[in-house]
């Protein structure tokens, strides 16, 4: 039960999301006790975002890989690294320390300034990253046009 989320849209929900969080209150084994939060709800990073970024790890892939052999998900963890760092990742009692850090759980805003971090830092070892203007990416660099 660790690390159940509820959202509320609308107040109309409110009994209903309240009956199943006490149901998981009751069932909680209080070995631990537990914290309730309440915060604005932010939406996670995109497909537009993630699907980009993966692309971009394939094209520094390429561009890399004239002088050293790279693979995509090398540069994906290089970037990572560089840019998110790394976390320990706890799993029951077992703690894996020095994790690189996932963008899975990232807020788009979050996504995003990684995203801007990676493109500049293409564009400073010689590499042109394509955004294409329907991309959120694109879209959120130029709120104009």
């Amino acid at each position: 039960m660790n690390g159940e989320f509820w959202l509320v849209r609308q107040r109309e929900e409110i009994d209903s999301v309240l009956k199943y969080f006490r149901k998981h209150l009751e069932d909680w084994n209080y070995e631990k006790p537990v914290a309730w939060s309440l915060a604005p709800f932010a939406d996670r990073r995109s497909v537009s975002q993630n699907s980009l970024f993966h692309l971009w790890c394939a094209e520094m892939s390429l561009h890399f890989s004239k002088k050293v052999p790279v693979s995509a998900e090398d540069m994906k963890a290089i970037l990572k690294n560089n840019f998110l760092g790394v976390e320990d990742v706890v799993i029951g009692n077992t703690v894996i320390p020095a994790q690189l850090k996932s963008t899975t759980k990232l807020l788009k805003g979050e996504m995003h300034d990684f995203m801007e971090q990676v493109f500049h830092w293409g564009l400073d070892h010689g590499v042109t990253l394509t955004n294409p203007k329907e991309s959120e990416f694109y879209r959120a660099r130029n709120p104009a046009g």
